[in-house]
């Protein structure tokens, strides 16, 4: 039977690949192709019978979680796996939360990714990370828009009058998100959570 799947890659060098391995994997794959987020869009509009999407977030047409968000809001069952190099821990969790049905870390082993592919198709959610980048274990909702907010420069009375809540209440998250991440500053805090994924930019 033929599989049908979605390869979203702007790196030809890194599609080629994930091309053969399907192929290796699965004989009779059908593997249609897009380089941009557009394009995965007017793929999945004009063929109904895709069995899976392999997903890389950063590719053109769209930033940060937005298109995984987008294309799962849009056919939510779907079958998406995310093969990214954005591998933190708490990055993953944010994709799964968002409806991804898997992860697969770029810098895994051909061997890992074959496996991962047969285990995906068999229906399971395979999380494959190239790091175990734990980080601070959770952070509201309010400190991640919070957090956000530090990292486009803004001062505490504009995150407070974003957030609609007092600039008190925004100094007590500060002050928050400054021991969580174990840094002084505010600058410090930004940098630690990009490197953690708490920030996708």
């Amino acid at each position: 039977m033929t599989v049908k799947v979605l390869i979203t890659e702007d790196h030809e060098l890194y599609r080629d690949g994930l091309r053969l391995l399907l192929q290796e994997v699965f004989p009779e794959v059908q593997i249609i192709e897009a380089g941009d987020f557009p394009a995965a869009m007017a793929t999945l509009a004009s063929h109904q019978n895709i069995a899976l999407v392999l997903f890389d977030i950063h590719i053109p047409g769209t930033s940060g979680l937005n298109g995984l968000k987008e294309m799962k809001a849009r056919y939510p069952a779907l079958p998406l796996v995310v093969v990214s190099t954005v591998d933190h821990q708490v990055s993953i969790q944010q994709m799964l939360q968002l409806g991804a049905d898997g992860f697969i870390a770029k810098t895994s082993s051909k061997a890992t990714i074959v496996k991962a592919l047969k285990n995906i198709m068999e229906g399971e959610v395979v999380i494959i990370g190239g790091q175990d980048n734990a980080g601070p274990a959770v952070l509201s909702p309010r400190q991640i828009a919070t957090l956000e907010l530090l990292a486009l420069g803004l001062p505490n009375k504009e995150i407070a009058t974003q957030l609609n809540i007092s600039p008190t209440t925004v100094r007590e998250y500060v002050s928050d998100l400054l021991k969580l991440f174990g840094c002084d500053n505010r600058t410090q805090a930004v940098l630690k959570a990009r490197q953690l994924g708490f920030i996708l930019d």
